[in-house]
């Protein structure tokens, strides 16, 4: 497994806004840099190559016959980015991080099941990490050896999810706040008013259209945005935040995120749009808080704020990492099994020519060796000859890889 290798710039060298200075790009500018790619396996003369590219990271995973040293990372690092400033790329070699052998396919794994996320448990790097495989497999950059690591590397991560809590409880602000609301059952009746038409109220937006959320109303300080926001609900509407004062629909969820350094939401506001005793659920993402403390005091409120979601947040990414020791423990013996595995589909590729040689040897014997010999057999005693030849023929198959099988992987043999 030594002809592994991985060099990769994640999260924990580098700030995502840096990371771009790492990504290959092609000229025709699609999301895939095949060219570059085929290009860089043909300069560095890798047997295989796959190529990773997330928010988080920019990985290389290869299989290659020499070691990677400064040299190297050197020439690399000039082919990913030719206008890295040639004094200062020690620097950038010094954000890559390096793995080779067993610790690059360890590495996959670990990337393929989120244990080396930025978000811990997260779900979304399968999706990436098949796609940057069919990638590379469509524009003939891998073969047999990263193709079984791949695979074993997801089903590496399915095990995972499956035999640990690591993916469970949300860690994201916005999803807990979703589960907030789903707790709450508003979905199916509630009129619900969007203020703000930001990253954040996007995200929320990305949960809420999974039901066929009625009755919207988006309110935004830019009314294109507001509409954006809004198209993405049936039938809803989109106003500018200055008419917010105005509004006439009832209210049973208030979702607000503005970056404003005011309250958006002040008691005067608020006495327009809820009536005394109606029971209303606001939910503040924002910070500072775009609610008034004299709104947030009020008896028919129930007040979801930021602050109170981090904790929530915090709590269950500690929750998270607790279960960590138990993936690092399967990862341990699934890097056992995978060794034998590798092992054993090495033979197989060693000895794929086996069974032609054999049955070749078997027809030049029948037909050319001993040809005039056979033709003076009986129907009987050649019927008899070629059950004997058939039963030597699978069995000389069998022998060489069982037998190779038994010296690598120690298990017991018997002809």
């Amino acid at each position: 497994m030594q002809r592994y290798k991985v060099v990769t710039i994640t999260h924990k060298t580098a700030t995502v806004s840096k990371l771009k200075d790492y990504l290959l790009s092609d000229s025709d500018t699609s999301d895939f840099p095949a060219n570059r790619l085929a290009e860089l396996k043909s300069k560095f003369k890798f047997d295989e190559l796959m190529y990773l590219n997330t928010c988080n990271r920019v990985t290389f995973f290869f299989t290659y016959n020499k070691s990677i040293d400064h040299k190297f990372l050197k020439s690399l690092f000039e082919y990913i980015n030719p206008d890295f400033n040639k004094e200062l790329i020690s620097f950038h070699i010094s954000k890559a991080l390096v793995f080779e052998g067993v610790d690059a396919v360890k590495h996959l794994f670990s990337v393929a099941a989120s244990l080396d996320s930025l978000v811990l448990g997260e779900r979304e790097i399968l999706g990436q990490l098949k796609n940057a495989y069919l990638q590379s497999k469509k524009n003939n950059l891998c073969g047999d050896d990263i193709r079984l690591a791949y695979q074993q590397a997801i089903v590496f991560a399915k095990k995972i999810h499956c035999e640990t809590r690591i993916g469970e409880k949300p860690v994201s602000v916005v999803s807990l706040a979703y589960r907030s609301l789903s707790e709450r059952k508003f979905f199916d009746f509630a009129n619900l008013l969007i203020i703000g038409a930001g990253q954040t109220n996007n995200l929320m937006a990305n949960l809420l259209t999974k039901h066929e959320t009625k009755n919207v109303v988006v309110y935004n300080r830019t009314i294109g945005k507001a509409i954006d926001l809004a198209a993405r609900f049936n039938n809803a509407k989109a106003f500018s935040l200055e008419k917010l004062a105005y509004h006439k629909d009832d209210v049973d969820v208030i979702l607000t995120c503005t970056g404003a350094n005011f309250t958006v939401l002040s008691k005067d506001i608020f006495d327009k749009l809820v009536p005394k005793n109606r029971k209303v659920t606001i939910v503040d993402l924002a910070v500072p808080q775009d609610v008034d403390d004299d709104v947030i005091a009020l008896k028919n409120v129930d007040y979801i704020d930021i602050a109170s979601l981090e904790r929530k947040a915090q709590e269950n990414m500690q929750f998270r990492k607790s279960e960590l020791y138990k993936a690092e423990a399967i990862l341990e013996e699934f890097l056992k099994s995978y060794n034998d595995l590798f092992k054993e589909r090495r033979l197989e590729l060693a000895f794929a020519d086996i069974p032609n040689e054999v049955k070749n040897i078997k027809h030049k014997a029948l037909h050319v060796a001993f040809k005039k010999d056979i033709e003076k057999l009986d129907v009987n005693s050649r019927d008899i000859l070629d059950k004997v030849m058939q039963y030597m023929e699978d069995k000389y198959i069998a022998l060489p890889f069982k037998a190779s099988k038994k010296s690598l992987l120690n298990k017991k043999f018997r002809p």
